[in-house]
């Protein structure tokens, strides 16, 4: 029996055409849901399986590890390891694998040349990888020799993407380009230009998926041969390693010999000793299943949460419009009530009317369905920015049809199934008598009860969005004892020289909008490294400090530090020679100082590690400042005054932001052409760090809207229901005499009570939820106890939306004519 008839067709489209607002609320409803169903699958895809098309994943494994940090914690697991101690270490100890490659990564500007003399110029993701790389990842290049590339020392393969933004065009086997090398830390080698030629070409990898580069290359060139000799220190994470098991190995056995093999490691030397308070490990490593990596590896805790949440508004937003279609296609079903009952005078069954129902709600959902896939496809690039995220797996694709198909399909049989119910309580003698029959009470409820489901829906989604958008902004703006308005920051290549930083600060200076200018590390508060380091006071009290932030004239004064006791000269150069430092109260009590007056010009004995052991002199105390992200308790800090400094991040202080972000961006790329810098405002730089719980936050209120419009249609619904169902009540109280203000209260009673059910339903989930959000946090927004703010920010919503919702229908009820009521 075919699905969709013409007679079918012809039933569903005079429903359709019988309300089209009504049906347009309906249909796009249902789209949104699904695309972003549709959406949540590709996400999904993408972030647990895009490793899935490799050879025998399940024996593909990669290494992470943890280290310790300040008072004894444990930082998350990182995917980057010390790969090429590891890497050695286990081949020389029998580890049960196959093959095994090390993946050490720098992002690098190059340069090409066109055939036509053009230079063209980029930066590029350069890998390092040993020779396994291509069996290990079924690396099939689309031309060339990918084993040539990696074992010259001056050939790579370039992927697709890298060969086009470098050269304009894929053919590019035998051609050249130079790279530009940094100057060795130690000094022993100057920054270079390093020619290499393509030997291959790859696909663009999956972004997604554990390798990820723009040039591949071995490890012979001298270059590379110097970056392996600086890498290979087990307290560094310098890059990732991938090895294939041997059958029968398993990732439990190479995590038990890789932990072994570290503890044979000494300390390293300088790790302070609070972080080793409660004894254990410096460091952990682990072997984890590339397949597995999703779920449970480095990243998985946000990961979970940010897959879970864009899961729940996805089934959220979907159910919601189910909802929808099934309240409004009730009503249209109880004025079909002759219809019906001809059919079963005519001996129409339950399950000829069953079919009847699935058919036009198949013909309903497959039109969203074909609507909700186009909507998927062209709001890709919209949720790539959204969620910082780079889609792979492709929206319109032979799966994505038949998942579609799937859903319309389980959208028509949960919508047909209430409306065949409410068809099979009508009595053909009496409905084509004229006499209309309700769907019963039951179902009045459940109808009830279905629009409450969406209030609450609705409810936590709202509560959970401005939660979260809440806490981000508040990260933002909390207390640090230092300003970010009107700041603008912009970073300097690495291959910036201290006099090109210096002679950038002097002009910068001299623009009429700058109030301060200076260079440091970075941002502060948004400082990605953390360094610690053990100080010890005259008096021979030991503490451990936050250090890692070197800073030149000025910087106090771009971020409004306020310098409480000592003073720091115009040029820092008598800072510098005294190997200066400036504590910040916190650490002024840390180190046993009776006050801050007490601390200067004090000399404080330090770790080996820091600054080659020379004490330190306290030079000037500040007020506190708080460099750690919000979930991290602050710590007391030691930063130190240079007279100059190489690359890091320009900031400055202006008087009119948006100019000075021009104005900087421009002179950046004119003073280094490879840079492409872009300058900032501070506070955006700072809340990078947020930058999960900001994709988070506007997700969950992207789903919040969603959920109140949805909500919005739901209760619409519901007014239309109500007000067909006491048309005759309504006249007949008005033809006794009662106002308008008597019909309104019978119309919002209804209203109200599935509004207050919702709330109590819904809020205390709502509360909870947030509550177990904000204990990550050590900072936390001011929402009151219990959320308290936000639920009642929530409860004003709900009613505002409402409100709106069934303002047209009581306006009808108020305009109802008697005569033309009775009638019905």
């Amino acid at each position: 029996m075919t699905l969709i008839t013409a007679t079918t067709w012809r039933s569903a489209w005079r429903q359709l055409r019988a309300e089209p607002g009504t049906s347009a609320l309906v249909i796009a409803g249902l789209a949104l849901g699904l695309a972003l169903t549709l959406l949540t699958a590709s996400f999904l895809h993408d972030m647990l399986w895009p490793d899935g098309d490799l050879p025998e994943p399940e024996r593909l494994v990669t290494f992470e590890w943890r280290v310790r940090g300040p008072g004894g914690s444990t930082t998350p697991w990182f995917g980057n390891v010390p790969a090429v101690p590891l890497h050695a270490a286990l081949l020389a100890n029998g580890a049960p694998i196959e093959a095994a490659t090390r993946v050490l990564r720098s992002q690098l500007p190059a340069q090409a040349a066109e055939s036509q003399g053009v230079q063209r110029s980029t930066r590029l993701v350069i890998a390092l990888a040993d020779a396994d790389v291509q069996a290990l990842f079924a690396l099939r290049p689309l031309a060339g020799d990918l084993q040539a590339a990696l074992g010259s020392p001056d050939a790579v393969a370039l992927s697709v993407d890298a060969a086009e933004r470098l050269f304009g065009t894929t053919k590019v086997l035998g051609r050249s380009f130079t790279i530009s090398l940094p100057p060795a830390p130690d000094g022993s080698a100057p920054a270079m230009q390093f020619p290499l030629t393509v030997r291959a070409v790859l696909p663009t990898p999956n972004l997604n998926g554990s390798l990820t580069f723009d040039v591949l290359t071995g490890f012979h060139s001298p270059a590379a041969k110097t970056y392996l000799k600086l890498s290979d220190s087990w307290s560094s994470s310098n890059g990732q390693l991938f090895a294939r098991l041997r059958p029968g190995a398993t990732a439990g056995q190479m995590t038990a010999l890789a932990q072994r093999l570290l503890a044979q490691q000494p300390t390293p030397p300088g790790l302070p000793a609070d972080f080793l308070k409660g004894g254990g490990a410096w460091a952990y490593l682990r072997a984890m299943p590339v397949v597995d990596v999703g779920l449970y590896g480095a990243g998985s805790p946000q990961r979970r949460l940010q897959l879970g949440s864009l899961a729940a508004a996805a089934a959220g937003v979907l159910a919601l419009a189910v909802i929808n279609f099934v309240n409004l296609w009730s009503v249209r079903t109880l004025r079909r009530q002759r219809e019906i009952g001809l059919r079963k005078s005519l001996g129409a069954g339950a399950a000829r009317l069953a079919m009847q129902f699935f058919r036009e709600a198949a013909v309903v959902a497959g039109l969203a369905g074909m609507l909700g896939l186009l909507l998927a496809w062209w709001a890709v690039p919209l949720a790539e920015v959204l969620m910082q995220h780079s889609f792979h797996a492709p929206v319109l694709s032979p799966g994505m049809v038949a998942l579609t198909g799937a859903l319309c399909a389980g959208v028509a049989a949960l919508s047909a199934l209430p409306l065949t119910t409410i068809a099979l309580r009508v009595r053909p003698a009496e409905s084509l008598a004229g006499r209309s029959h309700t769907e019963g009470a039951a179902s009045r409820w459940l109808r009830r009860l279905m629009t409450t489901g969406q209030f609450s829906a609705a409810a936590l989604f709202a509560a959970l969005a401005l939660t979260v958008l809440w806490q981000t902004e508040h990260a933002g703006t909390m207390p640090r004892g230092f300003e970010l308005q009107d700041r603008v920051a912009i970073e300097l290549p690495w291959w910036c020289e201290p006099a090109q930083t210096t002679s950038l600060l002097d002009e910068v200076r001299r623009w009429p909008e700058v109030i301060a200018a200076a260079a440091a590390d970075d941002v502060p508060g948004r400082d990605f490294a953390s360094w610690y380091s053990d100080f010890r006071g005259p008096g021979g009290v030991a503490a451990n400090l936050r250090t890692g932030v070197d800073f030149t004239p000025g910087y106090l004064q771009t971020y409004g530090m306020r310098i409480v006791a000592g003073r720091l000269s115009a040029d820092h150069v008598a800072e510098a020679a005294q190997n200066a430092i400036v504590l910040d109260r916190s650490a002024v009590r840390a180190l046993g100082f009776a006050s801050p007056e007490a601390a200067i010009g004090q000399t404080l004995g330090v770790a080996p590690t820091y600054r080659d052991g020379k004490p330190a002199t306290v030079v000037a105390v500040i007020d506190d400042i708080r460099l750690e992200e919000p979930r991290s308790p602050p710590r007391p800090h030691a930063i130190a005054p240079v007279a100059g400094r190489s690359a890091g991040v320009i900031s400055v202080h202006s008087r009119d932001p948006l100019a000075t972000r021009n104005k900087l961006t421009a002179l950046i790329n004119k003073t280094f052409p490879d840079a492409e810098a872009s300058a900032l405002p501070a506070r955006d730089m700072v809340l990078q760090r947020m930058a999960d719980d900001t994709r988070l936050g506007r997700l969950v209120g992207l789903a919040g809207l969603m959920a109140l419009g949805l909500a919005a249609v739901g209760i619409y619904a519901l007014a239309a229901y109500t007000l067909r169902l006491r048309e005759r009540e309504i006249v007949l109280r008005k033809l006794h005499g009662a106002g308008a203000g008597a019909v309104a209260r019978l119309l919002t009673m209804e209203f109200a009570g599935v509004l207050a059910a919702a709330c109590i339903v819904a809020l205390p989930v709502a509360a909870w939820l947030s509550q177990r959000y904000l204990a990550g946090f050590v900072e936390r927004a001011p929402m009151g106890p219990g959320s308290l703010r936000v639920l009642l920010a929530v409860v004003v919503l709900l009613a505002v939306v409402t409100a709106g919702a069934v303002a047209r229908h009581l306006h009808a009820a108020l305009a109802l004519r008697p005569l033309q009521a009775l009638r019905q």
